[in-house]
């Protein structure tokens, strides 16, 4: 009986992973949950320990975007509307929409990253749409709240995300305010079927390189 070459195993474990980390999308309601499932993050919590200026003020797109150097920043509602308030929140505007971009972090790749969280200590009517990293699309609701409570809402995918788009139904608006806090980007944590996979691949490919190698032998 011929043994399977290690391609081939290779090629069998790299079929079988995908189908293993099926998990699609996943979306938090708690930052507790969220943080758990990540093996690495990184929040922005738009105070001067992250570079920001004190109190109240406005940037544009470029600047604002490299004070931290993990998301790019770009409002649509109003041009180069971003605003810190003095309680260390952003908004674009506060009543404007804007995108937020993660295809240049040190978290993910050009594709995006695996998970993004943020609280909205005020949403009037905003919704965030998605963009993933194979360039599909979809639409998730933020929970309204008026400012006195903040709300979390986080999203893991294995598909990573690029982009989101924050705005009624993702669209532009220049009205409903919408504020964000502490937003958190991060890896996660693979699932125990990943891991399992993952194991018993490299086992295989490892037991495949041992016959090969056994095969190779000759008796004088």
């Amino acid at each position: 009986m011929k043994f399977m070459k290690p391609f081939a195993i290779a090629a069998l474990v790299a079929g079988v992973l995908p189908s293993a980390a099926n998990a699609a999308t996943i979306t938090f309601s708690t930052r507790a949950a969220f943080q758990a499932t990540l093996s690495s993050s990184f929040t922005d919590t738009y105070d001067t320990t992250r570079g920001y200026q004190p109190g109240f003020s406005i940037t544009a797109d470029a600047p604002f975007s490299a004070i931290v150097g993990q998301t790019r920043y770009q409002t649509t509602g109003f041009q180069n509307l971003n605003i810190i308030q003095s309680n260390g929140t952003y908004c674009a505007g506060c009543n404007g929409s804007f995108n937020l971009f993660f295809d240049a972090t040190t978290f993910g790749t050009a594709n995006g990253v695996q998970a993004v969280g943020f609280d909205a200590p005020l949403n009037q009517g905003f919704d965030a749409l998605v963009t993933f990293g194979d360039n599909t699309n979809q639409l998730f609701a933020i929970p309204v709240t008026n400012g006195l409570a903040s709300t979390f809402f986080g999203l893991s995918s294995d598909k990573l995300i690029k982009a989101i788009a924050f705005g009624p139904g993702g669209q532009r608006t220049q009205s409903v305010s919408f504020v964000l806090d502490n937003l958190t980007i991060g890896n996660a944590v693979p699932e125990p079927a990943t891991w399992a996979m993952m194991i018993v691949g490299f086992g295989l490919i490892g037991a495949t390189a041992r016959r090969r190698q056994g095969a190779r032998t000759v008796t004088a």
